[in-house]
């Protein structure tokens, strides 16, 4: 049997391998959670063991288990928006339907991800509460979301609900370090700057960031460096209206300060990078608290131009 993907998450660990060992996966299950915590992980743990042939579920060795691996299950079905489309559409669930009906190609039974669900506008999840409330036999659906609360109701009730969190840190250090060759101080740096989220500490250090954030930062620091606070202050314009790209870019910059600051610590440029760094950490706590981002860029643009 393959080992549990997900660090921490010990209750849903237990349920889950209860579940696969005693042959009684739910029909339904929303797996919800921020991106980076394990979602599509889990829901690839779930489809094998939905579909594996082995005696211990999932043994990760049958056929079945490889052809997921290889993303080539004929039984395993991923509906997302259509192309240049936000939502998930009825007629896509209707689809849905209308294959959940036929008979599998391979495995004993079928699986359907709907990714993400939250997607999903009120007419295709009405549809998709039809075959929710009478499933086919051996069929199972895996609804990806951020947050059930954008689901109705009706679609909750009937569905298992597995919501992800954030590991501890001493676990989460081990898991990374087990995996990878970085120090535990950078492995620790990288998950208190992601809030204790895996997924997102493995993207800060394997350098795959957001590009748009990046580049920014580092035009807000050239401003900075230029005493030009109209300059700085257009940067954060792109980062006004959307909380997430927000809070990445204010990580971008912490970062950048971080690389900069070991380059050369010394000297007045660097007693203002520590300044500033100090700052953001603030601000970083203001991004909870519902306040307008226009005021919050306006102050921090006004706190970089009041540090010597």
């Amino acid at each position: 049997m393959m080992a549990f993907p997900l660090v921490g998450n010990e209750k849903i660990a237990n349920a889950v391998s209860s579940a696969l060992k005693e042959n009684r996966l739910p029909h339904a299950i929303i797996i919800e959670g921020d991106e980076g915590t394990g979602r599509h992980t889990l829901a690839t743990y779930l489809c094998k063991g939905a579909v594996c042939e082995g005696e211990d579920k999932p043994c990760g060795n049958c056929l079945n288990c490889n052809l997921i691996k290889s993303n080539n299950h004929p039984d395993i079905t991923i509906i997302k928006p259509a192309d240049n489309k936000k939502f998930i559409a009825v007629d896509q669930i209707r689809e849905l339907i209308e294959q959940a009906v036929i008979k599998p190609n391979t495995a004993k039974g079928k699986v359907f991800i709907i990714d993400p669900a939250d997607n999903m506008n009120p007419q295709a999840q009405n549809a998709l509460l039809k075959i929710l409330e009478e499933p086919p036999e051996n069929t199972y659906f895996i609804l990806i979301a951020e947050n059930k609360s954008a689901l109705l109701e009706t679609v909750i009730s009937r569905s298992v609900v597995l919501s992800l969190t954030s590991v501890e840190l001493s676990a989460g250090v081990d898991y990374i370090l087990e995996n990878s060759k970085h120090t535990s101080e950078d492995i620790a740096f990288a998950l208190k700057e992601a809030g204790l989220n895996i997924g997102k500490a493995l993207k800060l250090l394997s350098g795959k960031k957001n590009s748009k954030a990046s580049i920014s930062a580092k035009e807000f620091l050239r401003f900075m460096d230029l005493n030009d606070s109209w300059g700085m202050l257009s940067v954060t314009v792109a980062f006004e209206k959307n909380r997430l790209l927000a809070e990445e870019f204010l990580k971008e910059l912490k970062l950048l300060i971080v690389t900069e600051l070991k380059l050369k610590n010394e000297g007045n440029r660097a007693k203002k990078l520590f300044r500033l760094y100090s700052e953001l950490s603030e601000f970083e706590k203001n991004l909870e608290l519902n306040i307008n981002l226009n005021l919050l860029y306006c102050s921090l643009v006004s706190s970089v131009m009041q540090i010597n």
